[in-house]
């Protein structure tokens, strides 16, 4: 009993950590987004050299309304991600750590769901950039639950019984 009280503690703290975390990596994607700095998309090997491809490519083939869109695109997608994560935050302060099992079962969903089609990329659109991201907060939020897991949803024995009677 001792232990799985020790592991829920570990878990919930796990679990607020990576959600912090979360919250702030987006906010760093939307000062990058905001910024106007040298947003770098992806970098490409072309004839043996390698080469950086970034907002100045995109301003050079669409012009300034193509770098304001992908820009905005950053933007939504970090104004998402803070939510999601505030969210998450929110879930694990409060009901989690009171052990609402449904608010371990949230987390799970949102978090399993999410992290699976963020994984999708490497299938759906032949890239594996950006998935460490989606596998590092997938292992760490699974980790972390299942660390909360026995003491949630292990049988309780009824103390008082002559009472129930």
């Amino acid at each position: 009993m001792k232990g799985q009280k020790w592991l829920f503690l570990a878990s919930w703290v796990l679990l607020l950590m990576l959600f912090a975390s979360v919250g702030f990596l987006s906010l760093n994607s939307l000062r990058v987004a905001y910024s106007g700095q040298n947003d770098l998309l992806a970098t490409v090997t072309i004839d043996g050299k390698e080469k950086a491809i970034g907002l100045e490519q995109i301003r050079e083939i669409g012009g300034d309304a193509a770098v304001k869109a992908f820009k905005a695109r950053r933007a939504t997608a970090a104004t998402f991600a803070f939510g999601y994560a505030l969210l998450a935050l929110f879930v694990v302060l409060f009901p989690y750590r009171r052990g609402e099992k449904w608010a371990w079962v949230a987390l799970l969903l949102a978090t399993l769901l999410s992290q699976l089609f963020s994984l999708a990329r490497v299938f759906t659109l032949g890239t594996v950039q950006g998935s460490s991201a989606s596998l590092i907060v997938l292992a760490i939020a699974l980790l972390g639950l299942l660390a909360g897991a026995p003491h949630l949803f292990a049988k309780k024995p009824i103390e008082n019984f002559e009472e129930v009677k």
